[in-house]
């Protein structure tokens, strides 16, 4: 995967692009599939307008097969990626899920025989409105593989699930307001953006580690993020930083 970096800022951008229209982001999607490798990747929104009387959206880079397989057989029904999902602030891992029950092991089997991917990772979206949406990634690597790049690209995934979101809502004319950030908030969010622990954050803003920890906290509670990471994404999403200079 060389210049990896450089093709994930790439890739962001091109989700930032305003004038980009819902019907490219299956592209963008497949894009992101090849650049970590990755088998499938999907994107499912509800309530995207805040007033709760739209249809779901979906863009998928799944076959056209396995979406009228998966409605055919009322999968919906047991899919633990709707059902958990849109409850939940962390991350589904589909592997505490795919043996639980017979159904569960015959819907995850199936999926795989349909080439979705043996692995998965569904990344939920809370929205500042009663927007939610659900980010899903899927590969064919072994699971000790598939625990590595988990754990290297969750920054990148986090991220791109969030400036994904974004870009949707503003290609429905959606426009959610830029929370405010204290300038020592955003600050301590730059560094940890750059790279920086807390204790050269501290150093290099002059306070302690423990203050800057706290700033980053209570940054995290006003962009609604649910860890550092979401509220980095979130805050490039905003143009936050770059309103800052």
């Amino acid at each position: 995967m060389p210049n990896l970096e450089s093709a994930f800022y790439r890739v962001v951008d091109s989700l930032d692009d305003e004038t980009a229209s819902f019907e490219s982001v299956p592209d963008l999607l497949r894009t992101v599939c090849s650049l970590y490798d990755l088998k499938s990747a999907a994107y499912f929104g509800v309530n995207l307008s805040g007033e709760g009387s739209e249809e779901p959206l979906l863009a998928v880079t799944y076959s056209s097969e396995w979406v009228a397989h998966y409605k055919i057989q009322s999968f919906v029904d047991i899919d633990p990626v709707i059902s958990k999902g849109f409850s939940s602030l962390l991350p589904i891992v589909w592997s505490a899920y795919d043996a639980r029950t017979t159904r569960l092991k015959r819907f995850f089997g199936e999926a795989a025989e349909f080439g979705i991917g043996k692995r998965g990772l569904t990344i939920p979206i809370r929205g500042r409105n009663g927007d939610r949406a659900l980010f899903t990634i899927t590969s064919d690597q072994n699971l000790v593989d598939w625990s590595g790049s988990q754990k290297r690209f969750e920054r990148d995934f986090q991220m791109l699930a969030f400036h994904l979101h974004q870009r949707i809502l503003k290609a429905r004319g959606v426009e959610r307001p830029a929370p405010k950030l204290a300038p020592r908030e955003l600050e301590c969010l730059k560094w940890r953006a750059a790279g920086k622990c807390n204790w050269s954050t501290a150093q290099i803003m002059g306070i302690s580690a423990k203050t800057v920890a706290c700033y980053l906290e209570t940054a995290r509670v006003k962009l609604n993020a649910s860890n550092t990471t979401h509220a980095i994404a979130k805050a490039m999403s905003y143009n936050l930083f770059a309103i800052a200079h």
